[in-house]
């Protein structure tokens, strides 16, 4: 067991220190305690605004708007300066709601849509509103067209101006179900079917088959159909759905526990994505081809699991190059054939061009082949590697002690000690530095993670990276810039964890990490590596001698602390279980109690220890039996 103690050296460290903060003229304030200071306090009425604009745009994106709820959120959004921001596209959409009149709305459409925003929240806010524009404009037309038996004019030239929508966006179903409105009045078909014809010829975009099946189809747009075909992204949903179904088969295939017939499923497979690669999102395709390996390969079918992953990276795609890499690898690995899995890292240039290698996981792998064939110099470079080019990877806290093993006083052993890790430091400013728009921008940001709307979360961080931070910055000495720059970065992050958007707040920060706008130190590493449901984990383990950090870490790997996690092949909950594992280790288990955090850790823990023991404590093998799932490991 002593291989999991530099976990906690370099987890549990990061907690509990008292940090004398230098000398500065800003009070010492935490990042933690900045959160949470008065002028960026979320208030209950602030919540409650944010939950009501949040249902208020799916209200109006799916084009239900209730005037009486809407007034309502207007009265109540205008008495929160933080919420600035909606009034004008809530007005808007006040505004578009009273009016009936085609002619009317037409007008009011042609204004909205000359509204130039320049944040990004205000400019989805826009995109929203001027698709309900357009949708009751249409509606309105269409009204209109029911009393007269004739279109306008100008309800002609705003469908032939709006038609980028109507064909191509939001707008769609809208248009879609307008046309078939009106399809059995001939002369306003063959308006209409014109219009699209001719938009559709000059833009080279072939219409729905929704628009189409009601249209007027000519010999322009027959010829477009033939030269371009239809939609690219519903084409791929057909076929994509149709491979979907062949790899499901393919699992039951693997069942039979006949070497044959799941060759000759894969062969199968392979001809259908070969022969139909023009019309499949071919990454997506291969990813799952590559989970379907590792059950071939948990099957102890090992030589097949090695066809499939050798057809994969063949493939060259980027999207799956290196997990199919790593797990190629695995499959000599598991057999100790150290010499064939050298000689495959060989073969696909994995030795020369290793800084090329994102994938710590692949480095880790070449530095054990090395140390297992007794080439202590060549395995200590590839662990100093993973040590130096990828920190905040599980990997590298094992390369450490594989490091300590071999070459004692390397750099690398003391990377995450106390004294090479930089203490966190107070905040580098005082709240009040920061202007009305920043604090409000920070104050929704804590709104959208509490109410775990990623979409609006994404469009805060965006207006706090590109306006707010450099704003702010400019105003700085040069020299104090880089340090407030990360100091707002963590404190966005911690806003964002804050309220368990864990997976948000990691990719938040590794975007910010490889930009290079952040400093390594441990206000940093303790929003990485945080200790969620650690009482159930202690509680789970206080019979055992295994550290709750080293389960804790694999679940931040497996599931990012999302009890809902459900990965492809099934696997749930925070320690990923497959139903079938979860049976076997308590038979009364049934799926939906995986989603539940307790049960899951017990059962988890349960069969995390049994790895341990199976493998005598190798973390190496423990953690490629939980990435590669059971079987031969």
């Amino acid at each position: 067991m002593n291989f999991f103690l530099i976990i906690p050296l370099f987890i549990a460290t990061a907690w509990g220190q008292t940090i004398v903060p230098p000398a500065t003229t800003v009070p010492a304030v935490s990042h933690e305690n900045f959160v949470i200071s008065d002028p960026l306090k979320l208030t209950r009425a602030d919540h409650i605004v944010a939950e009501h604009l949040v249902s208020m745009i799916k209200l109006i994106e799916k084009g239900y708007v209730n005037k009486d709820i809407l007034n309502k959120v207007i009265l109540e959004t205008e008495k929160k300066v933080h919420f600035k921001p909606f009034i004008p596209w809530l007005l808007a959409v006040q505004e578009i709601s009273k009016l009936s009149k085609a002619s009317d709305l037409i007008i009011f459409c042609r204004q909205y849509s000359l509204k130039k925003e320049l944040f990004p929240l205000e400019k989805v806010l826009a995109r929203t509103g001027g698709n309900y524009c357009r949708e009751r404009t249409l509606e309105a037309i269409s009204r209109d067209i029911d009393t007269s038996k004739v279109i306008a004019d100008d309800a002609t030239q705003f469908i032939q101006e709006n038609l980028k929508f109507y064909l191509t966006k939001k707008n769609k179903k809208n248009f879609a179900f307008f046309v078939q409105s009106h399809a059995s009045k001939p002369d306003i078909l063959k308006k209409i079917s014109q219009e699209v014809t001719t938009y559709s010829v000059r833009h080279e975009i072939v219409p729905s088959q929704e628009v189409l099946k009601d249209i007027v189809i000519n010999e322009q747009i027959t010829k477009l159909i033939q030269d371009k075909g239809f939609n690219l992204v519903q084409t791929q949903n057909v076929f994509y759905a149709e491979y979907g179904k062949l790899i499901e088969q393919g699992y039951k295939v693997i069942e039979s526990k006949s070497n044959d017939k799941v060759k000759e499923h894969f062969t199968f497979l392979k001809n259908y994505l070969e022969l139909n690669q023009d019309h499949l999102p071919v990454g997506l395709c291969l990813t799952r081809l590559n989970d379907f390996a590792k059950s071939v390969f948990r099957a102890t079918f090992k030589d097949l699991s090695r066809d499939i992953y050798k057809y994969i990276l063949k493939k060259n795609n980027k999207d799956i190059q290196e997990d199919a890499l790593f797990f190629y690898l695995w499959t000599y690995l598991a057999n100790n054939e150290f010499k064939d899995a050298l000689a495959l890292a060989e073969k696909y240039d994995l030795l020369k061009s290793s800084t090329k290698i994102m994938d710590p996981r692949i480095k880790f792998w070449l530095a054990y082949i090395h140390e297992e064939l007794k080439d202590t110099k060549k395995a200590l470079t590839f662990y100093e590697d993973v040590v130096f080019n990828h920190p905040l990877s599980y990997y590298s806290i094992m390369a450490v002690k594989k490091i300590q093993l071999i070459k004692p006083d390397s750099l690398a052993v003391n990377f995450y000690s106390n004294n090479s890790i930089k203490k966190a430091p107070a905040v580098s400013f005082d709240t009040k530095l920061l202007d009305q728009d920043f604090q409000s921008s920070l104050i929704r940001l804590k709104a959208w993670a509490k109410i775990d709307s990623q979409r609006l979360i994404k469009l805060e961080v965006k207006r706090l990276k590109r306006h707010s931070i450099p704003a702010f910055l400019v105003n700085l000495p040069t020299d104090k810039q880089a340090e407030a720059r990360s100091d707002m970065h963590i404190i966005n992050a911690r806003i964002i964890m804050d309220s368990q958007n864990y997976l948000a707040t990691f990719r938040y920060l590794y975007e910010v990490l490889e930009k290079k706008e952040v400093i390594f130190n441990r206000a940093l590493l303790e929003i990485l590596y945080p200790k969620p449901y650690l009482e159930d984990l202690n509680q789970a383990l206080k019979k055992d001698t295994l550290d709750p950090i080293v389960v804790l870490a694999l679940i931040r790997q497996e599931s990012v602390f999302n009890p809902l996690a459900r990965s492809p092949v099934g696997a749930r909950g925070l320690m990923q279980l497959m139903p079938m594992t979860a049976r076997r280790l308590r038979n009364s288990v049934r799926d939906k109690h995986l989603v539940n955090p307790k049960i899951n850790i017990e059962l988890g823990t349960k069969y995390f220890k049994g790895l341990v023991k199976r493998y005598d404590g190798n973390l190496v093998y423990v953690l490629a039996a939980y990435n590669a799932g059971e079987g031969r490991v």
